[in-house]
């Protein structure tokens, strides 16, 4: 006959108790905002497609773009992807949307991009320019903006903190800057592309971007053939100076600076 070892009262009430810790802690691991935004920003190759959509076709495209790129794919080359709704220059304007995608392997980012566009065609009244770079820096506010912000003073942050992949990712464990532009899920944020010729030197790029009031974080790209330079910055503010800025494109050149506001921004379900 097969004997059966059941837990004592003792047993079962002891396992009870440190069932809902057990449960809390593993899911506070998987869960827990951080360990999200240090594997997104391991990720170094960029593509940029900028998007010009049809009037009244917004909804469409957007629905569109999401079913058609990384979120809901297996892609195992994704790191995370950010849509920003650019102002229009003038009322009559065709909606633009510039779309930041952020990849372990750049061809997987040209993948995604191609299928997408091929999906979103339909809606584009003008054709997208698709662009690719890599990582060549990310700087990264204090919090003095919000505590100068409180007192009524706008001025740049007064400490940057470098956060390149693999070499400053220390940020992450010791909280030595602010974390929002690393933010997962978080929208609404305002944020500026801008783009600069090769000849531009990067700590000219540099110190234009992060002596800005209210600047939260930069990533700065060396654009893929020789194409210059981009970079993708947040803000807690947008400065008035970017507010009327403007892109300018003829083929895969683009110049000037386009602002907006942050509506998608994701990693991979």
């Amino acid at each position: 006959m097969r004997q059966t070892c059941s837990p004592t009262w003792k047993q079962a009430l002891r396992w009870l108790a440190m069932a809902p810790a057990l449960l809390c802690g593993t899911l506070a691991h998987a869960d827990e905002p951080v360990y999200e935004m240090e594997a997104a920003a391991l990720a170094s190759y960029f593509t940029i497609d900028i998007y010009t959509v049809k009037k009244g076709g917004e909804s469409a495209f957007l629905t569109q773009s999401l079913r058609s790129g990384p979120y809901d794919r297996i892609a195992t080359g994704f790191g995370s992807e950010k849509i920003v709704e650019v102002l229009p220059a003038h009322r009559e304007a065709d909606p633009t949307y510039i779309v930041l995608g952020r990849y372990f392997d750049p061809d997987m980012g040209t993948s995604i991009t191609r299928y997408r566009q091929s999906k979103t065609d339909s809606l584009a009244s003008a054709s997208p320019t698709r662009l690719q770079g890599k990582l060549v820096d990310v700087i990264l506010s204090d919090w003095s903006w919000e505590r100068n912000h409180a007192k009524g003073v706008k001025k740049a942050a007064t400490t940057l903190v470098r956060a390149m992949p693999y070499q400053d990712s220390k940020v992450f464990q010791e909280y030595t800057a602010s974390l929002n532009f690393m933010k997962i899920g978080y929208v609404g944020q305002t944020a500026s592309v801008e783009f600069f010729d090769a000849k531009t030197p990067l700590d000219d790029i540099r110190k234009a971007i992060t002596g800005r009031p209210g600047m939260s974080g930069t990533a700065i790209l060396s654009l893929s053939d020789g194409n210059g330079y981009a970079a993708y910055t947040e803000y807690y503010e947008l400065p008035s100076t970017l507010k009327s800025a403007q892109l300018s494109r003829a083929g895969s050149r683009v110049a000037g600076v386009a602002s907006g506001v942050v509506i998608e921004n994701y990693m991979a379900r």
